[in-house]
């Protein structure tokens, strides 16, 4: 199987960060690519999207922070028409964590599904002292 791509599409240095956390927990991470929404029109953002989603043969992840955000909007608006690309929104770390964990075991749909599993169940609420 071959690695499922991603371009991680953020508001302002938020991909950057996340990524760089992401490798202080994987290690290097040089091959997720990390574009952030700063200076771009929401034409100019979809255009840059769309350049790196374009190249990807067999699909890929648009990963993005605020669902309805130009982020969102633009991968969705970009991912048309470009086969197996799935935009998943909400992302945090452990969730970008378990991509680079399964990326080059999974097909795109099925590390999608695993994904939004993962960021639903990394949202937890404690009360009180753990136990």
């Amino acid at each position: 199987m071959s690695l499922v791509p991603a371009l991680v599409v953020m508001h302002g240095e938020l991909a950057h960060a996340l990524v760089a956390a992401a490798a202080r927990l994987y290690g290097p991470v040089d091959d997720v690519l990390v574009l952030s929404n700063e200076g771009l029109s929401r034409d100019a953002l979809e255009a840059e999207i769309t350049l790196h989603v374009a190249h990807w043969r067999e699909g890929g992840l648009v990963l993005t922070d605020v669902w309805g955000g130009s982020c969102h909007v633009c991968g969705a608006l970009a991912a048309r028409g470009h086969g197996d690309v799935v935009v998943l929104t909400g992302i945090n770390l452990p969730t970008l964590v378990d991509y680079l964990h399964n990326r080059d075991t999974l097909g795109v749909q099925e590390l999608a599904d695993r994904l939004l599993l993962k960021g639903q169940d990394s949202i937890r609420l404690q009360r009180g002292a753990p136990r």
